[in-house]
């Protein structure tokens, strides 16, 4: 599998290191940098690593919220800690939280005056740093966690010169060693710079609170990307890191791999967001398939007379630049002008964005239209985008419960479903949050066309039996979300429903008179 993984720098070398009980290991190749491999088969769906973070704190760009819990303040549910002054939640863990030490330590011994928060409504600047503290604050308090950061690739050079490098220069380097009174010569611009840039390469994005907030792992930087990768990546209610395979055994010895960008996007964006956040140009094997594996979920419609085929985004193997991508027709090998195709994406995407996604005849009239006008392959991203929406819409707005539903809306919500699930099951095998979603949702509509059903009981056993079935799936990819998170309160439905069933099922087996239905 060609995979692109951010290098690691050399001091860091340690050629194999032995992790989780031998199931991984860490290994270091020039051209590649620090990676993980198997260390043995492992099978579909294994946990292959849970690592706490080594770092944890709010996004760069949010409003306040706790320094503890990391969840969202208002005015009025804020307090302020009474060392320091910084916004907490009520909760009295909060105060004492190991993460909120660094920044409480250094407003307390070197800025030497409380912190007042005043604004609650919108983005504050003051929270910038936060992360960036925590990750100084170990040179001094924390060695071994410090060699761990310090191990960490944070592409300076790619980096200097760019906007966001100026921004952090001013609103973190020049913030800390004005506000925090840091001494520049014990904490020079250049080091906060690249603490900067191993948060924003290495940071985990972490959906368990709101605001989600961002981690960073020892290990979990080390894992490679690509587009097709090889392992599913959760959380654990406690904020640790969870790597388990796909739905594909993995050989020892084999590389693991995660998406670092979002696979629902096309590949000219999918290119782009990596070149922009992780200073590398993807070259896996989806990337380098113009068809996308044969899914043409990228496509728009070669605009040559009588021509069927579809513009497809090529990227050279050679390729240094993630916007040097052409479009050729896959059928005739017209060169289409990318403007053209940008106009196309434009257009289409100008109307998406102004829909409304909680409306599910806008999502319908949206799809009628665009498929229909043919401009875009069917398998479209922007497609695939809005049939996933609607397909969880259905059956979950308020006063429109599934069994509520028309014939006509349950069948077009199996259909939403499958189409979406077939897509997923190519491109992104890995999303198993997606994935088991799409199941419970199948397996909802099939329970409620089975106690619809008109036919023998034979025929509506059948029916539970396939529900069961994507109820089973279901639960299988969910079962290690957290409570936290809407697929972890699914997992917990699975368990619930799976139970109705099986009882359902005995009661129609035993007016069958026992005998098990085929």
């Amino acid at each position: 599998m060609s995979v692109c993984v951010p290098t690691h720098v050399p001091q860091c070398t340690e050629t194999v290191r032995t992790m989780v009980k031998q199931i991984i290991k860490i290994a270091e190749k020039p051209e590649l940098g620090r990676h993980v491999l198997a260390n043995v088969d492992l099978g579909e769906w294994q946990i292959a690593l849970i690592e706490r973070p080594l770092i944890r704190g709010p996004s760069q760009v949010t409003g306040p919220v706790c320094l503890g819990c990391l969840k969202s303040l208002t005015l009025e549910t804020a307090t302020e800690c009474t060392k320091c002054g910084w916004p907490m939640c009520s909760d009295s863990k909060c105060l004492d939280d190991e993460w909120h030490k660094a920044e409480c330590d250094w407003t307390v011994t070197k800025r030497k005056q409380k912190v007042k928060i005043k604004g609650f409504d919108a983005p504050h600047p003051s929270y910038q740093s936060i992360t960036v503290i925590r990750c100084l604050y170990q040179k001094h308090n924390n060695p071994e966690t410090w060699a761990k950061l310090t191990c960490l690739e944070s592409h300076c050079a790619n980096r200097r010169g760019g906007s966001k490098y100026e921004s952090d220069k001013i609103w973190i380097a020049d913030y800390l060693h004005r506000f925090f009174k840091l001494d520049p010569t014990e904490y020079p611009t250049d080091e906060i710079l690249r603490v900067c840039g191993i948060v924003q390469v290495n940071g985990h994005e972490v959906p368990l609170t709101d605001p989600p907030h961002v981690a960073i792992y020892d290990v979990g930087s080390m894992l490679e990307h690509s587009c097709l990768p090889n392992c599913s990546k959760t959380f654990t209610s406690d904020g640790r890191l969870l790597i388990r395979t796909a739905g594909s055994p993995v050989k020892n010895r084999e590389h693991l791999s995660i998406c670092y960008t979002d696979p629902l996007w096309g590949t000219p964006q999918r290119l782009a967001h990596l070149a922009d956040t992780k200073f590398f140009v993807c070259k896996c094997p989806r990337c380098s398939d113009p068809t996308e594996m044969g899914t043409y979920f990228s496509g728009v419609k070669c605009e040559a007379e009588d021509c069927m085929g579809y513009f497809l985004p090529n990227v050279s193997p050679s390729a240094s630049d993630p916007f040097d991508v052409s479009w050729t027709c896959n059928f005739c090998s017209t060169v289409a002008d990318p403007n053209r195709i940008e106009q196309c994406l434009a257009h289409v995407g100008k109307d998406l964005a102004a829909m409304n996604r909680r409306d599910p005849g806008q999502c319908r009239l949206f799809l009628d239209h665009y498929v229909s006008a043919g401009n875009l392959h069917p398998n479209h991203y922007y497609f695939t985008d809005v049939r996933l929406n609607l397909a969880q819409l259905y059956g979950q707005l308020e006063g429109q419960p599934l069994d509520k539903l028309s014939q006509e809306q349950l069948s077009h919500k199996r259909e939403l479903c499958l189409k979406v699930l077939k897509i997923a099951d190519i491109l992104f095998p890995a999303e198993c949050r997606l994935r088991g979603s799409l199941m419970f949702e199948l397996h909802a509509v099939m329970a409620e066309e089975a106690r619809r059903s008109n036919q023998d009981t034979n025929s509506v056993v059948e029916a539970l039996l396939r529900s069961k079935n994507y109820l089973e799936q279901a639960e299988n990819m969910l079962k290690h979300e957290p409570a936290e998170m809407p697929e972890g309160q699914m997992a917990a439905q699975c368990k619930k429903n799976a139970v109705d069933l099986d009882l359902l099922l005995k009661k129609l087996h035993d007016s069958l008179g026992g005998i098990a239905p085929m």
